[in-house]
């Protein structure tokens, strides 16, 4: 929306800001439900403590660029990549907790992944198949007890 001339510019600024942030949740939630529907996992990479536009995939090292520098290369190791690509590595790494340098990640702190061992979650999937179990499990331990689930 366009500010007209006056006191109220800086509202308008900061209305344009929390409809702009209200839209990325919005995007992000859509996306999380998505994933879930098809038993995909949704990680958020805590991006100001990773930085990973700013982090060295293969080193670690943090150095400060500016948005006019597209090429990662790092003055500590030499690595060079695109730096879209690069950070992309880098998300990547902190996820599987092979980012030198970074805090846990989602498998340290015993978090299920669609990577990690599929023994623990033999009963995971949507809510759909959930319900579907528990009234199979339901039926076979009290018999007839529970009404059959409608088929669609």
């Amino acid at each position: 929306a366009k500010a007209k001339k006056g006191k109220r510019k800086k509202q308008k600024a900061g209305l344009n800001k929390s409809i702009l942030d209200v839209g990325m949740g919005m995007i992000r939630d859509a996306l999380k439900a998505k994933l879930s529907d098809i038993g995909g996992l949704f990680v958020e990479v805590p991006t100001r403590k990773v930085r990973p536009s700013q982090t060295c995939p293969k080193c670690g090292h943090q150095e400060k660029k500016t948005l006019d520098q597209r090429t990662h290369v790092c003055n500590n190791c030499g690595y060079t990549q695109q730096r879209d690509i690069a950070a992309a590595e880098v998300m990547l790494l902190w996820y599987s907790n092979n980012l030198p340098g970074l805090g846990t990640s989602l498998l340290d702190v015993d978090d299920s992944s669609s990577t990690s061992n599929t023994s623990k979650r033999k009963n995971a999937g949507s809510m759909k198949q959930l319900g579907q179990k528990k009234r199979q499990k339901s039926q076979l331990t009290d018999g007839d007890v529970e009404t059959p689930s409608s088929t669609k």
